[in-house]
């Protein structure tokens, strides 16, 4: 039998000394893969579950050395002004590079223009580096394990924090719960706070918006409201558009009163996420939507609020 804690998972940051994300200084540890595309999601990274490569266009300069070392001539160069400027000097072929192993490119670019995002990691791997920093927030912080989506890895997920627990550490999940019960189920012991969206209340919406439906979502929160409701600090994202229509909250409010959900989260949108976009040869889909003004979310919270629930607009 394999060895659990060699069991792998693709992971594509490990953030020491974070203040966010959970109480005190944390080590976030993001996974990649996650079931839902969000359109405005702010680590495309955590999407998929393959490496991927990253592409700054800022410090190419066209020498073309990656496309002599690409075995499978995934790149080409662009020869218009116009293309130059927009997407850099190169084209990738992104159906071929995310089959690619070796990223022969990336050794070859001396600007550091290219970079590989996602390496497969064991248990053992990820608390030799949570161990590390263990000795800063042992008392007040903990680990927190984001993504993408941690749960898509349940049984690794489960073994990380079951040591981080056996060694005193607190532990937060942060995930989008669009997992089969099972999974939560087997981690539930070894949660100290989980972190979790609820976007869109209405379920064809919700595919609208994500690609994919909120029952699993709905049901797994309904088990954490059943269980133990005073871990769960619930976070809504206010997106134009998409969650911040006055029917959806409202909806939210009252299924966080009915399963004792005490405490939510507005985010409100940003743009951080667009030039990631870019660097994984996409293209961010929301160019134009604006951030909700201070009256906006205001009128978010008090909606909430009128459910007997804390809102904080973070």
């Amino acid at each position: 039998m394999e060895n659990i804690c060699e069991l792998k998972a693709l992971i594509f940051d490990i953030q020491s000394f974070s203040t966010h994300d959970g109480p005190g200084i944390r080590t976030n540890v993001f996974f990649k893969g996650c079931p839902l595309q969000c359109l405005w999601c702010a680590n495309p990274e955590g999407q998929k579950f393959v490496p991927e490569l990253f592409y700054t266009k800022m410090k190419c300069v066209g020498c073309m050395r990656c496309a002599k070392a690409c075995p499978y001539e995934a790149v080409t160069a662009y020869s218009d002004p116009a293309d130059i400027e927009k997407y850099g000097y190169v084209r990738h072929d992104r159906s071929k590079c995310n089959q690619c192993q070796t990223h022969d490119c990336v050794r070859a670019c001396f600007q550091n223009a290219l970079s590989v995002t996602g390496e497969w990691m064991t248990v053992n791997d990820v608390m030799k580096k949570i161990r590390r920093d263990s000795s800063v927030y042992r008392n007040k912080g903990g680990i927190t394990v984001s993504g993408g989506d941690p749960l898509v890895y349940p049984e690794f997920v489960t073994e990380l924090l079951k040591q981080c627990h056996e060694e005193g550490i607190n532990t937060a999940l942060e995930s989008e719960l669009c997992v089969p019960a099972k999974s939560l189920k087997a981690i539930m012991p070894h949660v100290d706070l989980y972190l979790t969206d609820l976007k869109i209340f209405n379920e064809q919406k919700h595919i609208e918006a994500t690609g994919y439906g909120n029952s699993l979502i709905l049901e797994n929160l309904r088990m954490l409201g059943h269980n133990c409701p005073e871990k769960v600090c619930l976070r809504v994202p206010v997106i134009p558009g998409f969650t911040d229509s006055y029917e959806n909250i409202d909806s939210i409010g009252a299924f966080c009163e009915e399963n004792q959900f005490s405490k939510v989260n507005i985010l409100p949108y940003h743009k951080l996420g667009a030039t990631k976009h870019e660097r994984l040869g996409g293209e961010y889909l929301m160019p134009d939507v604006q951030e909700p003004d201070d009256g906006k979310m205001r009128r978010i919270a008090e909606i909430i609020e009128s459910y007997g629930v804390e809102c904080i607009i973070n």
